[in-house]
């Protein structure tokens, strides 16, 4: 098939691309990676920042001297927090990938486990590619650690580019 043709079939198969951010290095140049990949397809750009649940430990439900209101308004506090957190990112992410030129850019925020935030927002927002950031830890350490680029892409039901 001629590289052309190849080309044109590219340009229909890539219409909405995922890419996930929690502003670190790896998932800067994912962002970078997909921003440039939907300016070349004329590609819909989502960008998600998930914010992962944090479980506050049985023991400090049993500490008399915290009442039940205090550990309520700090878990209230927590989540106010990391959505202005998360809202900062992608602000900042969406900012970057409209300067690289991507010109269909909407953002998203995601919570609990990242993985299945980001599967479950690619499948409901029906992605053709999911882009990711890795930091490159290497088997045995990713597999220990539970890597969210490994297990999207293991579980994807769509095409997935790591970023490295």
């Amino acid at each position: 098939m001629p590289v052309h043709s190849r080309l044109t079939e590219l340009n229909t198969m890539i219409n909405r691309i995922l890419v996930a951010t929690d502003a670190s290095a790896a998932s800067s140049r994912a962002l970078e990676m997909a921003a440039q990949i939907a300016k070349q397809y004329k590609a819909d750009l989502l960008i998600i920042h998930v914010i992962r649940d944090m479980q506050i430990p049985f023991e400090i439900k049993e500490i008399p001297e915290l009442e039940s209101d205090t550990i309520e308004s700090f878990a209230t506090a927590r989540d106010e927090i990391m959505r202005k957190v998360a809202e900062s990112v992608l602000r900042d992410a969406k900012q970057k990938a409209e300067k690289i030129g991507a010109s269909k850019v909407q953002t998203t925020i995601g919570t609990g486990d990242p993985a299945t935030s980001i599967l479950d927002v690619a499948k409901r927002r029906k992605a053709d590619m999911i882009v990711i950031g890795t930091r490159g830890l290497g088997k045995i350490k990713g597999q220990i650690l539970g890597s969210v680029s490994r297990k999207v892409t293991n579980n994807a039901e769509t095409s997935c580019l790591i970023v490295r």
